[in-house]
C-alpha cells in the first residue's frame, strides 16, 4: 500500500490551512487523501437526538470539505472518514506508518516546560506515523527546507526526509545542529561541546542527505543556543522544517522530546514530524 494523507478537518481556519497544503502535495505525487472529522465523544453522553445531530453536522461539514477539495484539487483521489471518540487521539490513531497525518494548529506562545498544552503536540507525541502541522499563515513564498539534527539515530529519518523533500520543491537544504552544553563545575566558565565532533555530526547528517536525494544542495549550520531557538529562527523564512524523533535509549519514538514541544508551541513554518515509515 502506498502512502495515503489523512487530512483533519472541522471547517476552522487552520484545518483549513492543512487541507490545502495536503492537496498541494497530493496533487503533486498522486497520493490518495482521506479527509477526516472526529464528532466528539461527549456528544454520546447528552442524549441521542444530540448525537444524532452531531453526526449529520459531520457529514454536511464532510461534503463541503470534500466539495472545496475538488475544486483546489481536481484529479485527487478523495475520501472521507467520520471517527467517535477524543478527537486528537482518534486521527493519531488513524493512519499506518507509512501514511502521513496532516493537522493544522494556531500559532501560540512561547512555552518553555513538558505540559503538553498544544493539541498539535499531543497528535504529534501519539502517531504512529510521520505527521505535519501546518500554521494558518500566509506561507507560499517561503523558500528552503530546514532539518534538526542532533547525535542520536532518530534524526537520519528526518535528514533523509527533508533531503527528499528539498528535491522535490527544487530548493535548498539546511541542516542546523546545536549541540548540548555539557555540565560544568560549580564555579567554572560555560565549556561548549567540541567542536570538532559536532561538525562531524553535521558531516554525518550531510552525507545521509546527498545518499537520499542526490543532486539536492546542502549547507550546514552550528549554533551555539537553545535548540528550539535556533531551529525556528533558521526557518523563519523557510517553506518545511523537518523534525526527527531521536532519544538516547530506544523504544520511546512514539513520545517527542523537548525540542519538538517548544518548536511546535511557537510554530511559524509548516513542520514535519519524520518517523522512520515511508511516509
Amino acid at each position: 500500500m502506498g502512502t495515503r494523507y489523512f487530512i483533519g478537518v472541522d471547517g476552522s481556519g487552520p484545518s483549513r490551512a492543512a487541507l490545502r497544503w495536503g492537496l498541494h502535495r497530493a496533487a503533486e505525487d498522486g497520493s490518495p487523501v482521506v479527509l477526516v472529522h472526529v464528532v466528539d465523544d461527549e456528544w454520546g453522553l447528552v442524549g441521542h437526538d444530540y448525537a444524532e445531530d452531531a453526526e449529520r453536522q459531520a457529514d454536511a461539514l464532510l461534503a463541503e470539505e470534500t466539495a472545496n477539495a475538488g475544486a483546489l484539487a481536481a484529479g485527487v483521489q478523495i475520501r472521507t472518514r467520520v471517527l467517535h471518540g477524543s478527537p486528537w487521539w482518534e486521527l493519531a490513531g488513524l493512519p499506518a506508518a507509512e501514511d502521513l497525518l496532516i493537522i493544522g494548529t494556531h500559532k501560540t506562545g512561547f512555552l518553555r516546560g513538558r505540559v503538553l498544552g498544544s493539541r498539535s503536540v499531543q497528535v504529534a507525541s501519539a502517531a504512529r506515523s510521520s505527521v505535519a502541522i501546518v500554521p494558518d499563515a500566509v506561507i507560499e513564498a517561503r523558500r528552503g527546507v530546514v532539518v534538526g539534527v542532533d547525535r542520536f539515530d532518530g534524526s537520519i529519518p528526518a535528514v533523509a526526509r527533508g533531503a527528499r523533500e528539498a528535491l522535490r520543491l527544487g530548493q535548498e537544504l539546511l541542516l542546523v545542529y546545536a549541540p548540548p552544553t555539557p555540565p560544568r563545575p560549580e564555579g567554572a566558565a560555560d565549556l561548549p561541546a567540541s567542536t570538532e565532533a559536532a561538525q562531524q555530526v553535521l558531516v554525518t547528517a550531510a552525507a545521509a542527505a546527498t545518499a537520499a536525494a542526490p543532486g539536492v544542495t546542502v549547507h550546514r549550520r552550528l549554533v551555539r543556543r537553545a535548540p528550539a531557538e535556533a531551529l525556528l529562527d533558521a526557518s523563519y523564512d523557510a517553506a518545511l522544517l523537518v523534525l526527527g524523533v531521536s532519544h538516547p535509549r530506544q523504544g520511546t519514538q512514539s513520545l517527542i522530546g523537548s525540542v519538538t514541544h517548544d518548536v511546535l508551541m511557537n510554530i511559524n513554518v509548516p513542520v514535519l514530524i519524520a518517523r522512520s515509515g515511508r511516509s
